[in-house]
């Protein structure tokens, strides 16, 4: 069965598949500038391939950019080409292709498909209902448990994740269901460049490939039963209300559903329609109002982004929680309520103290948890639970406080977002007390006012933003004592960037300790163009003063608070 291409204007901008008497279906996509792929003139040009080539290779988590600007036509093909020639150098034939509910994935997926069949791939898609002849949404996390267990050794997973909804993103799953790591990634990167310099790829197979469908929803669910990775029974049992906010992205094909195959009818289900399909405070009021009405006391609001892999979370009062806590709280549940007294939590390293903080005070109690930092992407956790696997650093839970985050011990090493949330139902229904009432005994506990904030700076160029980061070198690598008057722990901001490197050799900004337990990182984004500051502190006066050093510094130098 062959995808047919036509390219026709249309009032409605999201792509419609039109089924078609030959039982194959027609793709029919907003005006463009070529959809053909047919000839060299598709490639990128050999500029422009080590432009898309650096760019790609350094990036946290695969490439992402905007649809009909830096995420077109000339791009994917080339990715496409590239993917496909690394793929027969290790004698792969077989891959997975699925992704969000955004435009540029709607338009690219079946035209990747197509290309990768005419290099003799076998290619595998998700389609939730047989009697649609479509490709489905699937969720990331999703993927990544299917691409595990039929050991796929490289699927392609398209999504912009909490991006804006202009953006497209094309990324890779590894066979473990992990992130592809630097070796994948440099080598996809070295592809980009050779074949922008010496022409189109040319495959040696003679046969097209086969293309064959898969349900992406049963596979999930019998995995999870399987796995017991959500206690559906402890949850269905509780008079806990449930308000699931999917922002229309691939969360409201899974979540409810899956909920509900289990005897569990969540309260209200929200599409809210965003700039971007991301989980914050702003975009998650209506869910906090609405949460905020309910006269149940066991009440709680919850919510995945855009592919499903982050989780927000509104308290019983409509109050965000911050992923830092959520972290803290959902290893405080798998600590104290799911016996796991022994392993390690993974975080990286722009995520609040908070969580040392709750190892800490399981730890004077006799236990013996662990916690590991690294560079921020999760492809970097993935490597430690990897590592840590069947030993007894064996992790408890692995997230990232700056994006919402998580994976649990017995799980695939990726975020997650339905067994996030999940989690901290199950949380509820076991303590039978509000998830903020929960915060604020563990608050009690940990006895600080931990406060992380992450500051988004946008600045006028790559080379003033580059400039703007560098500048902090000094500090981190021990040539000064004091910064904004504070002085600086030496010897555990030089032990942190070594750690830091054995992962990362070119490092992941600064991160400067303060001798008042206080720390601050600095990073550009490995997602968005802009540099982040990662404020950590357990002391409300030393968070204000370094927020207000940090800020007009980055203002002097030209930068926007964004």
């Amino acid at each position: 069965m062959r995808i047919n291409f036509t390219t026709q204007r249309i009032n409605n901008y999201y792509p419609k598949f039109l089924p078609k008497a030959n039982n194959s279906f027609r793709y029919i996509q907003p005006y463009t500038d070529t959809v053909s792929f047919k000839h060299d003139k598709n490639l990128l040009n050999e500029s422009e391939g080590k432009i898309y080539a650096e760019k790609y290779k350094h990036a946290t988590a695969g490439y992402r950019g905007e649809l009909g600007a830096d995420f077109n036509d000339k791009f994917v093909y080339t990715m496409t080409q590239a993917v496909s020639k690394y793929m027969h150098d290790h004698n792969y034939k077989e891959t997975i292709v699925g992704g969000d509910t955004r435009t540029a994935t709607k338009i690219y997926a079946p035209q990747i498909i197509d290309i990768l069949q005419n290099n003799g791939i076998n290619v595998k898609y998700p389609q939730l209902d047989s009697s649609k002849n479509e490709i489905s949404p699937i969720a990331s996390p999703v993927l990544s448990v299917i691409t595990a267990l039929n050991k796929i050794p490289i699927s392609i997973l398209l999504t912009a994740s909490h991006n804006p909804w202009k953006d497209g993103g094309y990324n890779f799953i590894k066979q473990n269901g992990m992130v592809i790591d630097n070796t994948i990634s440099e080598e996809i990167a070295k592809n980009i460049s050779q074949i922008t310099k010496e022409g189109n790829y040319k495959s040696d197979s003679l046969l097209k490939g086969k293309k064959t469908t898969l349900n992406p929803y049963e596979i999930y669910k019998n995995y999870i039963e399987t796995k017991g990775l959500i206690d559906f029974e402890n949850i269905r049992k509780s008079p806990l209300e449930i308000y699931y906010e999917d922002f229309g992205g691939t969360g409201k094909y899974y979540y409810p559903k899956l909920m509900e195959d289990h005897g569990i009818k969540l309260k209200a289900v929200l599409s809210t329609k965003t700039k971007g399909p991301n989980p914050t405070a702003e975009n998650m009021k209506n869910l906090g109002e609405l949460v905020k009405k309910s006269k149940n006391p066991l009440r709680i609001g919850l919510a995945t982004d855009g592919d499903s892999d982050r989780f927000g979370v509104v308290d019983e009062n409509g109050n965000f929680i911050d992923a830092n806590d959520v972290l803290v709280l959902c290893a405080y549940h798998l600590i104290k309520n799911k016996g796991m007294k022994e392993g390690s939590i993974v975080i990286n390293h722009s995520t609040s103290s908070k969580v040392n903080a709750i190892a800490q005070y399981f730890n004077e109690k006799g236990y013996n948890i662990y916690v590991d930092e690294t560079p921020v992407g999760f492809k970097y956790l993935g490597r430690e639970i990897e590592r840590f696997k069947d030993t007894p650093k064996e992790i408890i839970l692995a997230g990232e406080g700056s994006s919402g985050g998580l994976t649990i011990r017995g799980h695939v090493p990726e975020k997650d977002g339905f067994v996030a949330i999940s989690i901290l139902a199950d949380l509820v229904a076991t303590e039978n007390k509000p998830i903020g009432e929960i915060l604020s005994d563990i608050n009690c506990l940990v006895q600080g006012s931990f406060n992380n904030e992450n500051i988004n700076i946008k600045f006028p160029s790559e080379s003033v933003m580059s400039k703007a980061v560098e500048n902090f070198a000094p500090y981190a690598i021990g040539l000064k004592d004091k910064l904004f008057g504070f002085e600086i722990d030496k010897e555990k901001t030089k032990k942190h960037k070594e750690h830091i490197e054995s992962f990362k050799p070119e490092g992941d900004g600064y991160k400067i300790y303060f001798k008042n337990s206080s720390s601050i990182l600095i990073r550009k984004s490995g997602t968005e163009p802009v540099m982040r500051y990662c404020i950590d502190t357990s002391d409300p006066i030393c968070h204000k003063l370094l927020k207000n050093y940090l800020v007009k510094y980055a203002l002097k130098l030209g930068g926007e608070i964004i």
